[in-house]
């Protein structure tokens, strides 16, 4: 998944890659890709060394629900804007960028070293900082980013989802179990079979 940037200069350059799920069978998260993954925008180089990718990242991946136990497909869309950088330069900038976060209001981003000349960032819109090596770019790790970023903190196959039967584990959204569901107090556990031990004699 590498993007070969050794031969770009000033002029801005077309990406449209596609990507397989088995290029992520590595993963081993809670969640798995189930479709392709298209990477798309633009790349231009600046400053010499800096590397600019706007792109668009599109997928899909499987989560389980955290109520249902059930696996569902959760779309992901995303506009990213990273800036590449090797590897002597990356903590240098790193610096500088958190040296600047303290100027700059929330919802903008520098665009160049004038501090007070920053842009609004669209919501939905990704900023990132990397490093890049042997004048490639690996797309892989970008994808990657955005998989993690688009997983559910609060994973539900549908904001009704019943959950699972506590008694005798029935998917609560597909059947109607006879369970009775009524919460007893377990600190009333002693009095309650006291109560019982009672009633039989």
């Amino acid at each position: 998944m590498l993007l070969d940037i050794s031969r770009l200069r000033t002029v801005v350059v077309d990406v449209n890659r596609r990507v397989e799920p088995e290029a992520f069978a590595d993963l081993t998260d809670e969640f798995k890709v189930v479709g392709p993954t298209d990477v798309t925008g633009t790349v231009r180089r600046e400053k010499g060394t800096h590397v600019v990718l706007h792109s668009r990242v599109t997928s899909a991946m499987e989560v389980t629900c955290g109520r249902c136990l059930e696996p569902y497909v959760v779309p992901v869309g995303a506009d990213v804007e990273t800036r590449f950088v090797p590897p002597a330069e990356f903590a240098k900038v790193t610096a500088e960028t958190a040296a600047k976060a303290g100027l700059l209001t929330a919802g903008a981003v520098a665009v160049d070293d004038d501090e007070e000349d920053v842009e609004p960032v669209a919501e939905g819109h990704v900023v990132g900082l990397a490093e890049y090596r042997d004048e490639a770019i690996d797309l892989g790790d970008v994808i990657r980013e955005q998989l993690y970023l688009a997983l559910p903190m609060k994973p539900l196959c549908q904001e009704s989802c019943k959950g699972l039967c506590r008694v005798c584990g029935a998917n609560r959204n597909r059947e109607t179990c006879q369970c009775q569901h009524q919460w007893e107090d377990p600190r009333m556990a002693a009095l309650a079979e006291w109560k019982s031990r009672n009633e039989k004699t």
